[in-house]
């Protein structure tokens, strides 16, 4: 199927889901019921903000639907509507006391109003290079005295694409058809465009913690410009994982399950690159390994000397790093060293090829 890029509102909702694909492997569950698939439960919760875990004939489930009922002192709803006709449940639900809420985010707000702004922006962005692509097709505009005049022209225009010989048999066309400069385009062109796009898909990308490339300052970022930036990606996504924690724990308790979560996918791994949290590159010294062909660790990538690990054992263990190790970003040069380790376990290299991708997104040499 074609691209239409005047259908704007179906646009929209085709760059909507295929960002609610992306973020749908934010989390990682364990334990969900057979009657909660993961996908289902992220779908509602990023898409409606919210969603209500409650029993009907005797399985559980998520179910999307509205708040309403009575007001608490600070205006909170304290029942739950769901209108589901493939179960033929139509009913007011107390949050109290017939299941329990669960929050995408504080605000119960979901992804769905983000993405809808950004790619709002993106899809006008997306007619504006496509007019700009057909306005360079003119280079010259040709103007016609009468209609006979601007049949032969569009004769001659035809054969002439067609490859075919062109002969113009009347002097007449020569003297109607006359030639008009096209109007030169506005400064920055095609190049300001791209940069707009690069910019919106960045900054919408960020909101969900997401590092993408949208320097508008044309010049390369320093390492600490890049750790800056870094360590705010990932607030509304902590926030998310918040309200999860908080409604499983409840779920737990009223349904005796063991339900469990965490961060999935690269939003796992840019938490470790950004914390340093189950680092499992920094103070990885292994038993056996030649002191003289240690991996370098970060500090010593700064230049400010490292003190050896006092662990003796070859088990790599993360929670021991050192926090002030943890902090410091990796060069170019050190990661490219580092991954011409043939002994690098997935994970490692997983690790070392995001924090590569992010420094050179950002610029940085």
């Amino acid at each position: 199927m074609s691209y239409n890029f005047k259908n704007k509102s179906g646009n929209i909702k085709t760059l909507n889901i295929q960002m609610l694909n992306k973020t749908a492997s934010m989390f990682e569950y364990e334990g969900l019921p057979e009657t909660i698939p993961y996908f289902e439960l992220e779908k509602i919760l990023q898409s409606n903000g919210y969603g209500f875990i409650t029993k009907h004939n005797g399985e559980l489930y998520c179910f999307s639907g509205s708040l309403g009922g009575e007001q608490d002192a600070y205006l909170n709803y304290k029942d739950f509507i769901v209108s589901n006709a493939p179960l033929n449940l139509f009913k007011q639900l107390s949050l109290a006391n017939d299941g329990v809420l669960i929050k995408n985010d504080d605000y119960m707000q979901g992804l769905l109003p983000i993405f809808e702004r950004y790619n709002t922006f993106i899809v006008e962005n997306d007619i504006n290079i496509m007019l700009y692509g057909y306005n360079t097709r003119t280079q010259k505009l040709l103007s016609a005295s009468d209609d006979k005049t601007n049949q032969s022209a569009e004769l001659f225009i035809k054969r002439s694409v067609e490859g075919e010989i062109a002969i113009i048999g009347e002097n007449g066309l020569f003297e109607g058809v006359k030639l008009q400069a096209v109007p030169s385009s506005q400064s920055g062109g095609v190049n300001s465009l791209i940069e707009l796009q690069q910019y919106l898909k960045g900054s919408m990308f960020n909101e969900v913690g997401l590092s993408a490339t949208f320097n508008m300052k044309r010049e390369r970022l320093l390492s600490s410009e890049v750790d800056q930036s870094e360590g705010s990606l990932l607030a509304l996504v902590y926030n998310m994982l918040k309200c999860r924690l908080e409604a499983i724990e409840k779920i737990n308790a009223k349904y005796n399950l063991q339900i469990k979560i965490k961060l999935g996918g690269v939003w796992e791994v840019k938490k470790v690159a950004t914390e340093g949290d189950a680092n499992p590159i920094i103070n990885n010294n292994e038993a056996g390994v030649d002191k003289g062909k240690q991996k370098p660790t970060a500090t010593e990538g700064a230049g400010t000397g490292a003190k050896e690990n006092p662990s003796e054992s070859g088990d790599r263990n993360p929670s021991e790093n050192n926090p002030e190790t943890d902090k410091q970003t990796l060069t170019l040069t050190e990661i490219d060293e580092l991954l011409l380790d043939e002994s690098l376990t997935d994970e490692e290299i997983a690790y070392l090829q995001l924090q590569k991708e992010t420094l050179l997104s950002k610029g940085v040499e």
